[in-house]
């Protein structure tokens, strides 16, 4: 089980304003989609669920997002993604819940392609599976 960790991106300062960067050797996952998420309310929360299998990269490219994760120890983890020159690999089997502030904008890059059933939405069934992975340890 992996767990999610915040890493630098390339980013070179000019005058002429900042350019930030990715390539493959940088990234831990080979990215087969792309979203962003934007024009979420003051205080409004996204993700609010886990994935199975789908392990993401996620970039704050405007404005403040709050992350707040629980892995399958019942771990939990805090991130504030407040610049574009940082990423936070957030690993499959954790639950996420991103607070925003109004005007953020969310760039996910994800491992795997949309599918509904790679999605656990209700905490209750994570729980569970959370208190199964802690009698086999």
């Amino acid at each position: 089980m992996y767990k999610p960790y915040v890493f630098p991106l390339g980013e070179v300062k000019q005058p002429s304003g900042d350019l930030c960067f990715w390539d493959k050797s940088i990234f831990p996952i080979d990215v087969k989609r792309a979203f962003w998420i934007s024009k979420v309310p003051e205080g409004g929360k996204r993700g609010v669920h886990a994935h199975y299998e789908d392990n993401q990269i996620i970039i704050c490219l405007r404005g403040k997002v709050m992350v707040q994760l629980e892995d399958l120890n019942k771990e939990t983890y805090s991130f504030l993604l407040n610049a574009p020159v940082k990423a936070l690999f957030l690993p499959a089997m954790v639950w996420s819940d991103f607070t925003f502030e109004a005007g953020s904008v969310l760039l996910v890059l994800s491992s795997k392609e949309f599918t509904e059933g790679d999605y656990i939405r209700n905490k209750a069934d994570f729980e569970k599976l959370q208190d199964g992975y802690r009698k086999e340890l």
